[in-house]
């Protein structure tokens, strides 16, 4: 019952650590990982919230400040053509002769070059005028703000302006020179004659603004450092970009210019693919312009704090889960050491030691628990000493009563008469049979003693033998084979001639024929074996080893068990005796083992008691 208990102990002890070990870590890190969770997601939100946000804000600044420079255009556009001496030489009539030309041509001249704004080594604003009908001013060439119309009447931005427009943006332009190609957005303002009503139209002004001043905004307001931005018309072709390459380049088949299309929203941001890498699309539409205004991010860009809070996050996280395994292996290890004490001493209990006594130092439930234990254990004790002491003291005195029955001196006195009376009629088997039983009583008593010598154990069965031969005559042969190493050493009175006793009534008198005993004694490393074998009917080995075991089924073969008890009780467990079949035939062998001792050294006191006497 006690093993079962232990058992049953140490197994729910390991499930019962690792459970509590399981549920301390789900009470820690589940809620840990849902409000981090949580909290990740509503920062993802907001943050995402404030980038769009954001880059809108810039996309609107960007408009902002393309009108307000368009505007600024616009009022130097204004200011020349209301300049009195322009409105006069725009109400004048043609002139006539060469001389009138040139005048008009270097008044016209003088007027625009003294509003051409500069910033820095290049031109910021850069206005030109074309005159209708003045085929003449191809003639000269000291005028570079002054020309005719007819040399952009074929351009296609020209062609292209509204007639009633106050003024209009013409695009982007294309400057070719020996140098390269520079681009201008330009914007342009048709001229009337005010003064002069007969004179509907005049000519052509021109404001040229340099596309760095442009290209400038748009990198000051890029929403990060590797993000892209540009400018583009209604044809998707683009008009204002850092990137001087896509000047002038369609972008209608990008797939997320196509998305952004779809969309129709004047405004709007949107995640997509590009080349790989995952872009934040915002758009901003110039109503006034036709114009619309592309940022490009990088999402890894746009959400650093984002991708620096995750790490953060994740790296409190990892520390709280190895905080919370920690804490837990302590929590568990602490309820459940003291159960792991509890069953070792269990374990120790169960080999049959109760002298450990759990000793536990903590004030908790476990104190009583263990308390109380170590009462249980030496109440144990106590009663385990109490049975084992009147067991054996039981058995004594039922021998010392057997023997105290038997007077010896008496049985032998009367056993060598009959020999005497027996010899003197001539009787010779009288006399072999009462010899020998004299000698088997003399050693069976042996003066009392429970250890003898193995030669006077030997000596008592081969007189049981030499008695039993007399009555089963030539159906009983016997042989004692003994080597000489085995003499010299004790054992326990009386554990040969029972199971002697087994093997003639339930093997040689039950079968036909011829019966053999064999008993072999010899010393193997440091213990004696006796080995007896019969050939005999046999029985059930398993059955009978099975009873040796505790099995003592119904209480037959009471002889061998008790030979079985008495050798474990002197010289303790792991000797006594073994059934097995015979090899060679029908029959049994039975193996009797026990230390090989000389002295008294290893006995219990009762033995040494014996052996004394």
């Amino acid at each position: 019952m006690l093993r079962k208990v232990a058992a049953y102990v140490s197994l729910t002890q390991t499930s019962l650590k690792y459970r509590l070990l399981l549920y301390f870590l789900i009470l820690v890190i589940l809620p840990t990982s849902i409000i981090s969770v949580t909290i990740y997601n509503e920062s993802y939100q907001t943050i995402t919230e404030n980038i769009n946000v954001s880059v809108q804000k810039n996309l609107n600044m960007v408009e902002t400040i393309l009108l307000k420079k368009f505007e600024e255009m616009d009022g130097i556009a204004e200011s020349i053509y209301l300049n009195p001496d322009m409105l006069e030489i725009l109400s004048a009539e043609h002139p006539t002769d060469q001389v009138s030309t040139v005048n008009e041509l270097a008044n016209l001249n003088k007027i625009i070059d003294g509003y051409r704004v500069t910033g820095g080594p290049q031109t910021q604003f850069a206005p030109k005028l074309y005159m209708l009908d003045r085929p003449e001013y191809l003639q000269y060439n000291f005028s570079r703000n002054v020309s005719t119309i007819s040399q952009i009447e074929q351009e296609t931005w020209y062609t292209k302006l509204p007639p009633k427009a106050p003024y209009s943006i013409a695009g982007l332009y294309a400057h070719s020179s020996a140098t390269g190609t520079s681009y201008t957005i330009k914007l342009a303002k048709r001229l009337f004659g005010l003064n002069n009503v007969i004179i509907p139209y005049v000519g052509l002004l021109t404001i040229d603004a340099d596309i760095d001043d442009f290209n400038d905004i748009l990198v000051k307001l890029k929403p990060s450092k590797n993000s892209s931005i540009l400018i583009m018309d209604s044809h998707a072709t683009v008009i204002v970009s850092p990137d001087l390459t896509l000047l002038n380049q369609s972008l209608a088949t990008a797939p997320y210019i196509q998305n952004m299309r779809k969309k129709q929203e004047r405004t709007g941001s949107f995640g997509e693919k590009i080349q790989g890498e995952s872009m934040l699309v915002s758009y901003r539409q110039i109503g006034s312009l036709g114009w619309t205004v592309v940022s490009v991010s990088p999402i890894t860009d746009l959400n650093a704090k984002l991708i620096s809070f995750r790490k953060v996050m994740y790296a409190v996280l990892a520390l709280c889960m190895v905080l919370a395994f920690v804490i837990a292996l302590l929590l568990s290890g602490n309820i459940t050491n003291p159960i792991r004490k509890f069953i070792k001493s269990m374990s120790y209990a169960q080999e049959g030691n109760f002298d450990i006594q759990i000793q536990y130092k903590r004030k908790d439930e476990f104190t009583y628990l263990f308390s109380e234990y170590n009462k249980m254990i030496l109440q144990i004790k106590e009663l385990i000493n109490k049975l084992y002491v009147s067991e054996i003291k039981k058995k004594e005195a039922e021998l010392k009563a057997l023997q105290a029955q038997i007077n010896p001196h008496f049985l032998y006195n009367t056993l060598d008469s009959i020999n005497w009376i027996a010899l003197r009629n001539n009787v010779p088997d009288i006399s072999h049979m009462v010899t020998s039983l004299s000698d088997f009583f003399r050693y069976s008593l042996s003066k009392g003693r429970s250890i003898i010598p193995i030669e006077d154990e030997l000596r008592q069965v081969e007189s049981y033998l030499s008695i039993q031969q007399v009555r089963f005559k030539e159906r009983l042969e016997y042989a004692i084979e003994v080597e000489p190493e085995v003499y010299g050493h004790f054992t326990v009175k009386l554990i040969l001639q029972p199971l002697v006793e087994n093997s003639l009534l339930h093997g040689i008198e039950k079968r036909r024929g011829r019966g053999r005993i064999t008993i072999r004694a010899y010393k193997s490393q440091e213990q004696i074996v006796i080995e007896i074998s019969d050939n005999g009917i046999g029985a059930n080995v398993s059955e009978l080893n099975a009873m040796l075991q505790g099995d003592y089924g119904s209480g037959k073969s009471f002889g061998m068990i008790n030979v079985d008890q008495r050798i474990i009780q002197v010289f303790g467990d792991g000797w006594g005796i073994h059934y097995k079949e015979q090899e060679d035939g029908p029959g049994l062998t039975v193996t009797v083992t026990f230390p090989a001792i000389f002295s008294l050294e290893g006995l219990d006191e009762d033995a040494q008691d014996d052996l004394s006497r």
